[in-house]
Protein backbone atom coordinates (compact mmCIF):
# COMPACT_ATOMS: atom_id res chain seq x y z
CA UNK A 1 0.00 0.00 0.00
CA UNK A 2 1.21 3.48 -0.84
CA UNK A 3 2.87 5.40 2.01
CA UNK A 4 1.06 8.71 1.56
CA UNK A 5 0.09 11.58 3.84
CA UNK A 6 -2.59 14.16 3.20
CA UNK A 7 -1.65 17.50 4.74
CA UNK A 8 -3.00 21.02 4.92
CA UNK A 9 -2.14 24.41 6.31
CA UNK A 10 -4.76 26.98 7.20
CA UNK A 11 -5.31 30.31 8.92
CA UNK A 12 -8.06 32.84 9.53
CA UNK A 13 -11.56 31.42 9.20
CA UNK A 14 -10.50 28.57 6.91
CA UNK A 15 -11.04 26.22 9.82
CA UNK A 16 -14.73 26.21 8.94
CA UNK A 17 -13.94 24.02 5.92
CA UNK A 18 -11.96 21.35 7.79
CA UNK A 19 -14.96 19.15 8.56
CA UNK A 20 -15.64 18.50 4.87
CA UNK A 21 -11.87 18.25 4.26
CA UNK A 22 -11.59 15.48 6.86
CA UNK A 23 -14.72 13.68 5.67
CA UNK A 24 -13.33 13.50 2.13
CA UNK A 25 -10.20 11.80 3.47
CA UNK A 26 -12.21 9.38 5.58
CA UNK A 27 -14.17 8.41 2.45
CA UNK A 28 -11.05 7.35 0.52
CA UNK A 29 -11.05 3.86 -1.00
CA UNK A 30 -7.35 3.71 -0.09
CA UNK A 31 -6.75 5.43 3.23
CA UNK A 32 -3.71 7.66 3.76
CA UNK A 33 -1.08 6.50 6.23
CA UNK A 34 -1.47 9.76 8.16
CA UNK A 35 -2.66 13.35 7.99
CA UNK A 36 -1.24 16.68 9.15
CA UNK A 37 -2.97 19.97 9.89
CA UNK A 38 -0.83 23.07 10.38
CA UNK A 39 -2.61 25.76 12.36
CA UNK A 40 -1.07 28.99 11.10
CA UNK A 41 -3.54 31.20 12.91
CA UNK A 42 -6.97 29.60 12.60
CA UNK A 43 -9.62 31.61 14.44
CA UNK A 44 -11.66 28.55 15.46
CA UNK A 45 -9.45 26.05 17.27
CA UNK A 46 -12.49 23.82 17.81
CA UNK A 47 -12.69 23.19 14.04
CA UNK A 48 -9.18 21.71 14.06
CA UNK A 49 -9.88 19.52 17.06
CA UNK A 50 -13.12 18.33 15.46
CA UNK A 51 -11.36 17.40 12.21
CA UNK A 52 -8.61 15.61 14.12
CA UNK A 53 -11.16 13.63 16.12
CA UNK A 54 -13.12 12.64 13.01
CA UNK A 55 -10.00 11.33 11.34
CA UNK A 56 -8.66 9.46 14.36
CA UNK A 57 -12.07 7.96 15.15
CA UNK A 58 -11.86 6.43 11.68
CA UNK A 59 -8.37 5.03 12.20
CA UNK A 60 -6.43 7.75 10.38
CA UNK A 61 -3.68 9.38 12.49
CA UNK A 62 -3.83 13.18 12.50
CA UNK A 63 -0.96 15.34 13.70
CA UNK A 64 -1.66 19.00 14.50
CA UNK A 65 1.17 21.52 14.45
CA UNK A 66 0.98 25.21 15.34
CA UNK A 67 3.11 27.66 13.33
CA UNK A 68 2.91 31.43 13.23
CA UNK A 69 1.89 32.57 9.76
CA UNK A 70 4.70 34.22 7.82
CA UNK A 71 3.86 33.19 4.26
CA UNK A 72 1.77 30.71 2.28
CA UNK A 73 4.89 28.79 1.28
CA UNK A 74 6.21 28.58 4.84
CA UNK A 75 2.88 27.22 6.11
CA UNK A 76 2.79 24.56 3.40
CA UNK A 77 6.41 23.63 4.01
CA UNK A 78 5.66 23.17 7.71
CA UNK A 79 2.85 20.74 6.88
CA UNK A 80 5.05 18.63 4.59
CA UNK A 81 7.96 18.74 7.02
CA UNK A 82 5.78 17.23 9.76
CA UNK A 83 4.53 14.38 7.55
CA UNK A 84 6.48 11.15 7.73
CA UNK A 85 5.56 9.61 4.40
CA UNK A 86 7.06 8.88 1.00
CA UNK A 87 4.23 10.62 -0.84
CA UNK A 88 2.40 13.85 0.00
CA UNK A 89 -0.84 15.46 -1.10
CA UNK A 90 -1.32 19.03 0.11
CA UNK A 91 -5.10 19.40 0.03
CA UNK A 92 -6.20 22.97 0.71
CA UNK A 93 -8.50 23.21 3.71
CA UNK A 94 -11.42 24.32 1.54
CA UNK A 95 -11.03 21.53 -1.06
CA UNK A 96 -12.17 17.90 -0.95
CA UNK A 97 -10.76 14.67 -2.34
CA UNK A 98 -13.04 12.34 -4.27
CA UNK A 99 -13.12 8.75 -2.93
CA UNK A 100 -10.82 7.25 -5.57
CA UNK A 101 -8.10 9.95 -5.50
CA UNK A 102 -5.44 8.12 -3.47
CA UNK A 103 -6.22 4.81 -5.20
CA UNK A 104 -5.56 6.48 -8.56
CA UNK A 105 -2.22 7.82 -7.31
CA UNK A 106 -1.25 4.39 -6.01
CA UNK A 107 -1.84 2.82 -9.43
CA UNK A 108 0.78 5.01 -11.15
CA UNK A 109 3.14 5.91 -8.30
CA UNK A 110 5.85 3.36 -9.03
CA UNK A 111 7.03 5.01 -12.23
CA UNK A 112 6.63 8.68 -11.34
CA UNK A 113 7.46 11.39 -8.82
CA UNK A 114 4.54 13.78 -9.34
CA UNK A 115 0.93 12.90 -10.11
CA UNK A 116 -1.53 15.50 -11.37
CA UNK A 117 -5.02 15.05 -9.95
CA UNK A 118 -7.88 16.28 -12.10
CA UNK A 119 -10.18 18.89 -10.59
CA UNK A 120 -13.87 19.64 -10.63
CA UNK A 121 -13.71 23.43 -10.90
CA UNK A 122 -16.71 25.67 -11.40
CA UNK A 123 -18.71 22.61 -12.40
CA UNK A 124 -16.22 21.63 -15.10
CA UNK A 125 -13.84 18.66 -15.09
CA UNK A 126 -10.22 19.61 -15.80
CA UNK A 127 -7.67 16.80 -16.12
CA UNK A 128 -4.13 16.59 -17.51
CA UNK A 129 -3.37 12.90 -18.26
CA UNK A 130 -0.59 13.73 -20.73
CA UNK A 131 1.37 16.14 -18.55
CA UNK A 132 5.16 15.85 -18.45
CA UNK A 133 8.02 17.81 -16.94
CA UNK A 134 8.86 19.10 -20.40
CA UNK A 135 5.36 20.49 -20.83
CA UNK A 136 5.47 22.12 -17.40
CA UNK A 137 8.71 23.90 -18.32
CA UNK A 138 7.19 24.89 -21.67
CA UNK A 139 4.56 26.81 -19.70
CA UNK A 140 1.71 24.37 -20.25
CA UNK A 141 -0.82 24.25 -17.43
CA UNK A 142 -0.91 20.73 -16.03
CA UNK A 143 -1.14 20.84 -12.23
CA UNK A 144 -3.45 22.22 -9.58
CA UNK A 145 -2.38 22.88 -5.99
CA UNK A 146 -3.69 19.44 -5.03
CA UNK A 147 -1.21 17.08 -6.65
CA UNK A 148 0.71 14.11 -5.24
CA UNK A 149 4.50 14.24 -5.02
CA UNK A 150 7.38 12.36 -3.50
CA UNK A 151 8.62 14.08 -0.36
CA UNK A 152 12.21 13.45 -1.45
CA UNK A 153 11.74 15.99 -4.25
CA UNK A 154 10.20 18.54 -1.90
CA UNK A 155 13.30 18.18 0.29
CA UNK A 156 15.36 19.42 -2.66
CA UNK A 157 13.02 22.22 -3.74
CA UNK A 158 10.37 23.46 -1.33
CA UNK A 159 7.64 26.04 -1.80
CA UNK A 160 9.19 29.47 -2.09
CA UNK A 161 8.33 32.11 0.52
CA UNK A 162 8.73 35.35 -1.43
CA UNK A 163 5.00 35.93 -1.99
CA UNK A 164 1.65 34.11 -2.06
CA UNK A 165 1.95 32.93 -5.67
CA UNK A 166 3.41 29.54 -4.90
CA UNK A 167 1.43 26.79 -6.65
CA UNK A 168 2.45 26.95 -10.31
CA UNK A 169 6.06 27.72 -9.44
CA UNK A 170 6.28 24.77 -7.03
CA UNK A 171 5.64 22.30 -9.85
CA UNK A 172 8.04 24.20 -12.12
CA UNK A 173 10.71 23.83 -9.46
CA UNK A 174 10.23 20.07 -9.29
CA UNK A 175 10.33 19.80 -13.09
CA UNK A 176 13.67 21.64 -13.15
CA UNK A 177 15.27 19.04 -10.86
CA UNK A 178 14.14 16.03 -12.87
CA UNK A 179 10.84 14.92 -11.32
CA UNK A 180 8.84 12.56 -13.55
CA UNK A 181 5.27 13.81 -14.07
CA UNK A 182 2.08 12.03 -15.03
CA UNK A 183 -1.60 12.81 -14.76
CA UNK A 184 -4.83 11.01 -13.94
CA UNK A 185 -7.51 11.02 -16.63
CA UNK A 186 -10.41 11.62 -14.25
CA UNK A 187 -11.29 14.14 -11.59
CA UNK A 188 -9.69 13.45 -8.20
CA UNK A 189 -10.75 16.43 -6.11
CA UNK A 190 -13.21 19.29 -5.88
CA UNK A 191 -11.56 22.69 -6.27
CA UNK A 192 -13.83 24.96 -4.26
CA UNK A 193 -13.75 28.69 -4.91
CA UNK A 194 -15.44 31.39 -2.87
CA UNK A 195 -15.21 35.08 -2.09
CA UNK A 196 -12.28 34.74 0.33
CA UNK A 197 -10.16 32.52 -1.94
CA UNK A 198 -6.64 33.90 -2.37
CA UNK A 199 -7.01 33.87 -6.17
CA UNK A 200 -10.11 36.07 -5.95
CA UNK A 201 -8.33 38.70 -3.88
CA UNK A 202 -5.46 39.31 -6.31
CA UNK A 203 -5.38 42.74 -7.91
CA UNK A 204 -4.74 43.07 -11.68
CA UNK A 205 -1.20 44.22 -10.88
CA UNK A 206 -0.60 41.17 -8.66
CA UNK A 207 -1.96 38.85 -11.35
CA UNK A 208 0.51 40.27 -13.88
CA UNK A 209 3.37 39.90 -11.39
CA UNK A 210 2.37 36.30 -10.63
CA UNK A 211 2.28 35.48 -14.34
CA UNK A 212 5.70 37.09 -14.88
CA UNK A 213 7.14 35.14 -11.93
CA UNK A 214 5.82 31.86 -13.38
CA UNK A 215 7.17 32.54 -16.87
CA UNK A 216 10.58 33.55 -15.51
CA UNK A 217 10.70 30.41 -13.32
CA UNK A 218 10.02 28.21 -16.33
CA UNK A 219 12.95 29.80 -18.13
CA UNK A 220 15.38 29.90 -15.20
CA UNK A 221 14.88 28.92 -11.56
CA UNK A 222 15.88 31.75 -9.21
CA UNK A 223 13.28 31.54 -6.44
CA UNK A 224 15.47 29.66 -3.94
Amino acid sequence: MIDLAVVTSCWGDYGKYLGAWADSIIAQDVKPARTVIVDAGVTSKASILDAQKRLEDNGIPCLVRVKRFTSVGAARNAAVSAARAEWIIHLDADDELLPWAIADVEKVAEGYDVVSLGAMRNGEAQCFPGITAEKILAREHGMFSCGAFRKAFWCKRKWHTHNAWVDSTFWVGLAHIGARFTGIDRVGFVYNQHADSVSHRLTPTERKAAMRQWVNACNLWTLT
